[in-house]
């Protein structure tokens, strides 16, 4: 049997996080079956690793995956980042002294400036999985204030080794359409057209399936009646939930059985929001948390799926988790425009309904457009078939790695 062509894939997300078994362990389990051996070298936070680290030992022990780690304190600073970049730049270099390492696919801004140095200094093939605009996220998300010296050094140097990413990489993933060709048009001497392949954020079809659903989740505060409207995710930041609760008290008042059932672990900002709402409101909104392998289980007590995202230049190249989650599930999804490829996957592939501003007259026009998209047969599972399966993500991801290490 010939030896696996080996990688190392660095990340600072950590397995033990929702997002590395959503987004990146999947993909990993099934490069892996493809032919190719993977050490994973990933930040991990202590509460979570405490909590999870069993849990993916078992998922990776058949596999051909090794995995190491660093500990990760979110408490820290920006500049404490650069630390967490030092220890693992460190563990990856062991690896590659020790181990004949074929590529290194760098997940995201910090990771890649590991995967250039090894690039440059011993010529190993780099993957650049861009993961969105993360420089202009954080100032677009208010995380990074240009009215600050050190931000605006941050935000520089930054776009400069943006620019070195874009050039020296042997391939690169995009998540969208529409952050290709803003990339294209920033850059058109480095024809990144040709070395970029797109995938966007994916899921498990065998995880998300609306027929799996045998016995629903039971919570007291709904019944069969209601009319179920599901928000998942993050609370703050980069989500408008006052707009999102704004337009719900429009619709309400044509469906009287509405209820917006908030699914997040952010509790205590939801709690806040909460609070600044008449009586009348909030007995029509729930918030609970559940684990991501229970998500399917609550998604099948709704009609549609709801958020609205900050629009901003960053989010053009954003792909959510929720859409091909709530997709996958069948669900109808109301969101905003100018988000990553939404254009294409509402306009042409009719996934849901899109609001074109935060008004009233636009809420009105949403809900007319829901009440006929309800009238009206629409496979939406099909929009996770075509674009969003993990199994598909997989075969790309191959195909690069294919193309990078040949036999």
């Amino acid at each position: 049997m010939p030896a696996l062509k080996h990688t190392l894939f660095l990340a600072f997300d950590g397995l033990t996080d929702p997002l590395g078994r959503s987004q990146i362990l999947p993909y990993l389990i099934g490069i892996s079956k493809k032919g190719y051996h993977i050490t994973v070298l990933t930040c991990e936070k202590p509460e979570r690793l405490k909590l999870e680290h069993a849990n993916v030992l078992v998922l990776i022990a058949n596999e051909s995956i090794t995995w190491s780690y660093v500990l990760y304190n979110e408490a820290g600073g920006t500049l404490s980042r650069f630390g967490y970049v030092m220890q693992l730049h460190q563990l990856a270099k062991a690896h590659v002294q020790k181990e004949n390492i074929g590529l290194v696919h760098c997940r995201s801004y910090l990771a890649a400036l590991i995967g250039l140095n090894l690039k440059k200094k011993k010529g190993i093939p780099f993957l650049f999985d861009m993961r969105g605009f993360w420089v202009d996220e954080r100032i677009d998300g208010g995380i990074w204030s240009r009215k600050r010296p050190l931000h605006r050094w941050l935000y520089a140097y930054f776009k400069r080794k943006e620019a070195a990413f874009y050039k020296h990489a042997d391939a690169l993933v995009s998540l969208t359409h529409a952050g290709l060709k803003d990339m294209q048009q920033r850059f058109p001497q480095l024809k990144l057209e040709q070395r970029t392949r797109i995938i966007p954020c994916c899921t498990d079809l065998n995880v998300f399936k609306p027929s799996t659903i045998e016995k629903k989740i039971k919570l007291p505060t709904l019944n069969n009646n209601d009319h179920v409207i599901v928000y998942a995710g993050s609370i703050g930041t980069w989500y408008y939930t006052h707009e999102m609760i704004a337009c719900l008290q429009i619709w309400k008042q044509h469906l009287p059985t509405l209820k917006l059932l908030v699914l997040t672990k952010d509790t205590s900002a939801w709690q806040h929001i909460v609070e600044t709402y008449p009586p009348e409101v909030k007995t029509w909104m729930i918030q609970t948390t559940c684990a991501y392998q229970q998500m399917p289980l609550y998604l099948s007590l709704a009609k549609a799926a709801f958020f609205f995202i900050k629009p901003a230049y960053s989010k053009i190249a954003s792909s959510p988790t929720k859409m091909a989650e709530c997709w996958a599930m069948n669900l109808p999804i109301i969101t905003n425009s100018g988000i990553g490829d939404n254009d294409l996957f509402f306009n042409t592939h009719k996934g849901g309904v899109l609001v074109e501003a935060f008004t009233d007259t636009h809420y009105q026009l949403a809900l007319e457009q829901y009440l006929a998209l309800l009238q009206t047969p629409i496979n939406y599972r099909q929009l996770a078939q075509h674009f969003f399966d993990t199994e598909v993500a997989v075969k790309t991801y191959v195909s690069i790695y294919d193309n990078l290490m040949p036999n």
